[in-house]
């Protein structure tokens, strides 16, 4: 029987220029990946708790209760910032959702109005206090009217 040598060279061949493209190719990927110094996003959410509770204005002889449960959005040094200055914050928002009606807060666009208010808000006083902005956003997780 008669034996080429020759595709098995060629297999050979092949196989180690795959290993060779392999090893070129490989380190060049990861710079293209950003090699390890890519930034990583370190934000977390922070729940203010207790849940906010306050009486709305109401004309009514019933007294109106909202129960709202705030989520902060930042990095860490941010919820550290807000974790220290907890008193003055939950003082603008209390105060700022002390200032609503049921009328003021009963549709989804009225509620994002009065959650961006109060963001800023929060902004604001974590810049007067800090000299910096620091939260990413400011989320109503829970919404109640009673």
């Amino acid at each position: 029987m008669f034996i080429n040598k020759t595709p098995a060279k060629n297999v050979f061949g092949i196989f180690v220029f795959l290993l060779l493209c392999l090893t070129v190719v490989n380190p060049l990927y990861a710079e293209e990946e950003g090699g390890g110094e890519e930034a990583v996003d370190d934000t977390r959410y922070y729940e203010l708790s207790p849940p906010f509770v306050v009486n709305l204005q109401t004309k009514e002889r019933r007294m109106r209760f909202l129960q709202v449960r705030i989520q902060i959005l930042g990095t860490p040094d941010a919820i550290a910032e807000v974790q220290k200055h907890n008193a003055p914050l939950r003082d603008i928002i209390i105060t700022r959702l002390s200032e609503q009606s049921r009328e003021t807060v009963n549709t989804p666009k009225k509620k994002k109005a009065l959650q961006e208010k109060i963001q800023a808000d929060v902004e604001d006083v974590l810049k007067e206090l800090t000299g910096k902005k620091q939260i990413e956003g400011l989320y109503f997780t829970n919404f109640v009217i009673q």
